[in-house]
């Protein structure tokens, strides 16, 4: 009986760093796709005012409304590497706010990354444009299924 305790505190203890360990995985996986997000699926060119690549936002699923940038009234030919830039500050800060710990304990590592701005549509699929769009999430999609 005596030794009881020291055993549940042990399994505790091993319980307590794999969820740590697991944490500190799923919080790099965000990074990693915040990074091939703004850096590789939004291609330079697509850059203009910079509200589309301004427009991301993740969390865990269910949570938050996410950005919405419009191009209106924005300057244009904007630096595609200071606006990417602004929009991967922007998903870090959303990252920074994760309690990745709960959700690994929660057993849900559901998250969303979402893009909000009013021509979110334009640039992945090319709706209202004479060209095709950029397939962003389709990119992101194809990289982290």
């Amino acid at each position: 009986m005596a030794y009881g305790g020291n055993i549940q505190v042990t399994m505790q203890s091993v319980k307590d760093k794999i969820g740590a360990v697991a944490a500190q995985a799923v919080e790099e996986k965000f990074e990693e796709l915040a990074n091939y997000t703004v850096y590789v699926a939004v291609p330079d060119e697509s850059v203009d005012t910079g509200a589309y690549v301004t427009s991301f936002s993740i969390g865990p699923a269910g949570v938050g409304g996410g950005r919405s940038r419009s191009s209106v009234n924005k300057p244009r030919r904007q630096d595609p590497r200071a606006k990417k830039d602004e929009g991967f500050s922007q998903l870090m800060s959303d990252i920074q706010t994760i309690d990745f710990k709960a959700l690994v304990e929660s057993n849900n590592t559901k998250f969303t990354l979402r893009n909000r701005s009013p021509h979110s549509r334009d640039v992945e699929n090319g709706e209202n444009w004479r060209k095709d769009g950029y397939h962003v999430f389709e990119k992101i999609r194809s990289e982290f299924r």
